[in-house]
């Protein structure tokens, strides 16, 4: 029997509300965040219980962030109040009824638990394809095929396309179906894309900053142990090889200040971006990095020449291979 459980009722007003309790957590804070717009809220958890209230204008999928970083996404209604009861020791076994969308996540999650990871990604094929108009299909298109560490864009383009023309009307396909079209521009062999971004210290920094023969871009957060590794390591062998390697450190942090902490206490230089908008950090979503930990990397002309190399000793051997090309 499910330990997490989310019922909503409907409201007269134009807020939507999220109240709940958990047991095995006293004091804690969670996010509540819009994956298209970037707005996050913080939700503070006192003696287990939290109540949030915000105002909305219409249905948006929200994804709730708990204290171990995992997630679980919250279909939003105005005029809706969902309430949330559970135990923090077993996050996963989740419940989320009071709307269509919301049975139809639930549903599918529950099956999904039973499955290998193919046979996830095939049953999320089947019902996107079985219900292209569904919120919970924007959803499972993303989860599946974009923010993964595996992306598979042409995939997701083809079930984007098959949304769109279902239905040419659904504005929630607007963004990511831009999205997919701005990933497909992180690939392999296309171009880094033009950018200027501020670093921790204010400092603009742009496409021609990065001078160095090879050009790397690191996505890493304070809270993972394996992206901050793989910062260090491009570090190290940037030291090693002055001149040669170009260094940007995209953290997504959910505060500002807790990128800029790690980093000031690691003592890393040049070029740190920390903005706290976390996965829409504009530069991130331009490279199509989706996952943590995820790296792009770019030759002098700045073509991309190797992408998401999340393995310390790969890493190594191309960092090495570029660096003896550029002797």
């Amino acid at each position: 029997m499910p330990l997490l459980c989310l019922s909503s009722c409907e409201d007269k007003g134009g807020n939507f509300r999220l109240e709940g309790e958990f047991r095995n957590m006293n004091q804690a804070e969670l996010y509540l965040f819009d994956p298209i717009t970037g707005r996050k809220d913080t939700i503070s958890v006192s003696r287990g219980r939290f109540k949030y209230e915000s105002f909305s204008q219409d249905t948006a999928t929200l994804m709730l962030m708990f204290p171990n970083y995992s997630t679980m996404p919250v279909f939003a209604q105005k005029g809706v109040t969902l309430r949330l009861k559970g135990d923090a020791s077993h996050l996963k076994e989740t419940e989320l009824k009071g709307s269509d969308e919301n049975d139809e996540m639930t549903a599918f999650r529950l099956k999904a638990a039973q499955m290998t990871p193919p046979e996830e990604k095939e049953a999320a094929i089947a019902f996107i394809n079985e219900n292209p108009v569904s919120p919970v299909s924007a959803y499972l298109l993303r989860h599946y095929f974009v923010d993964t560490a595996e992306p598979d864009y042409q995939e997701a383009f083809r079930l984007c396309q098959t949304m769109v023309k279902a239905d040419p009307h659904q504005k929630y396909l607007f963004p990511l179906y831009n999205q997919l079209r701005m990933l497909q521009s992180g690939s392999v062999g296309m171009k880094i894309p033009s950018f200027a971004v501020l670093d921790i210290n204010d400092k603009v920094i742009t496409n021609k900053d990065l001078d160095a023969p090879i050009k790397v871009f690191c996505l890493w957060a304070s809270w993972s142990y394996e992206s901050r590794e793989l910062v260090a390591t491009v570090r190290k062998k940037r030291s090693q090889n002055p001149g040669k390697i170009a260094l940007v450190a995209i953290s997504i942090d959910a505060r500002q200040s807790e990128g800029e902490s790690w980093v000031r206490r690691d003592s890393i230089t040049n070029y740190l971006i920390s903005d706290g908008r976390m996965w829409r950090t504009p530069l991130a979503r331009a490279l199509g990095m989706t996952a943590i930990p995820s790296n792009v990397i770019a030759d002098r002309n700045g073509r991309i020449v190797a992408r998401d190399i999340v393995k310390k000793g790969d890493l190594v051997k191309e960092l090495e291979k570029l660096l003896e090309e550029n002797k």
